[in-house]
């Protein structure tokens, strides 16, 4: 976020810079998790910085930029909305060429540098493969439907997507924002995303401000200068300024303050979010063998050394397969014992509430080892089949 704003100041004044910012934390706070996306995310606001600002001045980006791609396609799949949101400027910096000499010039230079950022994106061990993975979960309709974060966001509670477009809606009418049609083709493109899929919510607040804020400033500048700086004014004005060596220093001991806290909190909590008692149950009792596990349990097998059968890698796994396991685990077909016969599942970590544990407790064969409000384990009694 800091590196947000740090690039939004390059441009708008800080007042507009701040509030651009803050609305960029309410849509990313959701996806802040444990994953490897969130050290994507720093990668994403440096590589757009630099496409943008070398599109603000007619030329095409420095060469090593590209290798920010290597890394990201290293960290997270995420790595190819990058790749096509370079294609894009690109489009509109040939597009938008005054002349032939000038178009001839953005071609060769965007396409130097989209070569070198496709071939940084292939030093990964998928190689092409990875460039194939957006198709792939485009084509994975059904598990797409039913995880949560793939879902379009559900405006019967509170989402934060709702309120970046009401703010940005209100003050673009008010204001009489006009944007390049180029560039707000690309905010529609990123509102349909977040719109189709809740996760993407990180993208319009990442990326719409740095897209926008070269077409705004002007229009941002103008208004304000209509009217004497205000004690608000002058006092982001100054903290707009490079920090100190001392300030850089008090702000990361704060942060490491701040961290320590929540990550103590978070260490307290955490029982209440994990099966533990269920596995310290199923070790007790020595039971060994393949595990048919809830969905949601599978990071937490891995952590703890036992191979899941399923986990939150919905890609590597297939919508096939995942349709099979949810409509067992839901009991909307008649898979589930087939499911535990061809996999010789010797015993199952389920959330209570699924219909499969109803199931297992009156199959024959199995029985129920232990249960709380987190996890239910069901063993078998009898050899599984060969």
């Amino acid at each position: 976020m800091a590196q947000l704003l740090r690039q939004l100041l390059r441009s708008l004044l800080p007042v507009h810079a701040m509030i651009a910012t803050a609305l960029a934390v309410i849509l990313v706070i959701p996806h802040v998790l444990a994953r490897p996306h969130v050290f994507t995310l720093p990668i994403l606001v440096a590589w757009v910085a630099a496409l943008v600002w070398a599109r603000s001045e007619d030329r095409a980006p420095p060469a090593w930029v590209a290798a920010l791609m290597a890394l990201w396609a290293n960290l997270h799949g995420g790595y190819l909305f990058g790749l096509g949101l370079a294609g894009l400027l690109a489009a509109e910096a040939v597009l938008l060429a005054p002349d032939w000499r000038i178009r001839r010039r953005a071609v060769g230079g965007w396409a130097f540098f989209g070569a070198l950022a496709v071939g940084a994106a292939l030093l990964t061990p998928y190689g092409v493969a990875g460039l194939l993975l957006p198709f792939r979960l485009a084509g994975m309709s059904f598990a797409m439907g039913q995880l949560v974060e793939w879902r379009s966001p559900d405006f019967q509670s509170f989402e934060p997507l709702e309120l970046w477009l009401a703010v940005v809606l209100f003050v673009g009418f008010a204001l009489g924002w006009r944007l390049p049609p180029t560039r707000l083709l690309m905010l529609l493109l990123l509102v349909h995303m977040a719109l189709q899929h809740r996760r993407h919510g990180e993208l319009v607040g990442l990326v719409a401000p740095l897209l926008l804020a070269p077409a705004l400033a002007p229009q941002l500048r103008a208004l304000a200068a209509g009217r004497s700086a205000g004690p608000v004014d002058r006092g982001l004005a100054a903290l707009a300024k490079p920090a100190s060596l001392r300030g850089v220093a008090l702000a990361g001991t704060l942060l490491a303050a701040l961290s320590a806290a929540v990550l103590h909190g978070a260490a307290v909590r955490s029982d209440v979010a994990i099966p533990a008692a269920a596995l310290a149950a199923v070790e007790a009792a020595h039971v060994t063998g393949p595990v048919l596990n809830d969905y949601g349990f599978g990071g937490y097998l891995i952590f703890s050394g036992i191979p899941p059968f399923i986990d939150g890698r919905a890609e590597l796994y297939g919508d096939e397969f995942i349709q099979r396991y949810v409509e067992a685990m839901q009991l909307e077909s008649d898979e589930l014992p087939k499911l535990l016969d061809l996999n010789a599942i010797t015993w199952t970590l389920i959330a209570p509430e699924r219909p499969a544990v109803l199931l297992l407790d009156h199959l024959p064969g199995w029985r129920r080892l232990y249960a709380d409000d987190i996890a239910v384990v069901h063993v078998r009694t009898d050899p599984p089949p060969p």
